[in-house]
């Protein structure tokens, strides 16, 4: 498969499609999370444009000792900040949520922060999340004066679903011991979805043909984790004998792996939707997650997980014990890699990737 020269290039840097909006006229809402509705910004007529850590280093406002994947992708929101309308965190992890502090000082845009429920299963939390969606719009409405109506949102739902369906198509063709498409290719296709237009990028992906991968024989293996965005990660675990068959990462199969259920009320159907898909590992309840990745490592047939993290991330770090002792009852082998800058550490994690991939009979 021939992925479109404009979706790797915009991967190797998100930041130039932001030129192209601006030159253009068009409004584009800066966000940092998976949990945010992007159909709600779409209805508005506006652009979701998924804030990343590529090329920032960590900023000088937060303290040393903090995540550094949150302080980059402060940095990144503060030297791009011309090129937005708006902004809006969500409260996840302790640090996602006091970039809010500190942006509400350092800048003049519109911002909200998205309040989600740490408990995700229980009812009180799926209706307080509704009402968090609601304010949420109301702040649309508000800072862009614009009126967001059940068919504006109708119509922005059909169209993230299918984006979520065609990503999904592709990504499960792995499944069944299948090399179909390499993670290296899968993970462009997810992450420029998070930056182009969906009408877009659903036709490029809609065009695409698949053949066996050149990783094809590989070592399976799962991807566990929060978010990857850069792919020197993935293609040193290719380069190294192995293939990513699954993920959970919050860049790759959570972003789209369910879609919003069909429903008169379209508020109340996007709240269940990402309030109730697999949650992050700064969510709960554990055992959904435990559940889905189980279910990840079955249907995908991987032979190891390697559980990548940045550095200071105890969200991950907590998670990874859980399902190191899961797994290990199936007698799957796992790795924790952290880092603080893939760049400038790729050497040490590719070589802890070979000897892990050897261990397994790779």
């Amino acid at each position: 498969m021939t992925i479109p020269n404009n979706v790797r290039d915009l991967c190797k840097n998100p930041a130039t499609i932001l030129n192209q909006y601006k030159n253009s006229g068009v409004k584009v809402i800066g966000y940092t999370c998976s949990y945010v509705p992007e159909e709600l910004i779409i209805s508005a007529g506006l652009q979701p444009y998924r804030i990343t850590n590529v090329g920032a280093t960590t900023s000088a406002l937060t303290p040393s000792f903090v995540c550094p994947f949150a302080s980059a992708v402060l940095e990144n929101m503060l030297r791009l900040e011309n090129f937005f309308s708006g902004f809006v965190l969500a409260h996840t992890c302790d640090p996602m949520w006091r970039l809010y502090d500190i942006m509400k000082k350092k800048i003049s845009k519109p911002l909200f922060l998205l309040r989600v429920p740490h408990d995700t299963e229980n009812e009180l939390s799926l209706d307080f999340f509704r009402k968090e969606i609601l304010r949420f719009k109301e702040f649309l409405e508000e800072n862009f004066e614009v009126k967001i109506d059940d068919n504006a949102l109708f119509s922005s739902i059909g169209l993230c679903n299918k984006s979520r369906s065609l990503l999904k198509s592709i990504y499960t063709s792995n499944s069944d011991g299948n090399y179909k498409i390499s993670a290296f290719d899968r993970f462009h296709l997810v992450l420029a979805s998070m930056w182009m237009p969906k009408a877009e990028l659903n036709a490029q992906v809609k065009a695409l043909t698949l053949n066996n991968s050149e990783t094809d024989g590989n070592v399976r293996l799962h991807v566990n984790g929060t978010t990857v965005y850069d792919l020197n990660l993935i293609r040193a675990i290719e380069e190294s004998g192995g293939f990513v068959a699954s993920d959970d990462l919050c860049t790759g199969s959570r972003y789209f792996w369910s879609n919003v259920e069909k429903s008169q009320d379209p508020i109340s159907a996007l709240a269940y939707r990402y309030l109730k898909r697999t949650p992050c590992p700064s969510q709960g309840p554990l055992g959904d997650r435990l559940e889905y990745i189980n279910f990840m490592v079955r249907e995908f047939r991987a032979q190891g997980v390697i559980t990548f993290t940045e550095r200071f991330c105890d969200p991950i770090l907590y998670d990874s014990v859980h399902i190191r002792n899961m797994i290990a009852k199936n007698g799957v082998p796992t790795i924790v890699i952290d880092y603080e800058n893939p760049a400038l550490e790729i050497g040490r994690i590719k070589t802890r990737v070979e000897a892990f991939i050897e261990s397994i009979g790779g």
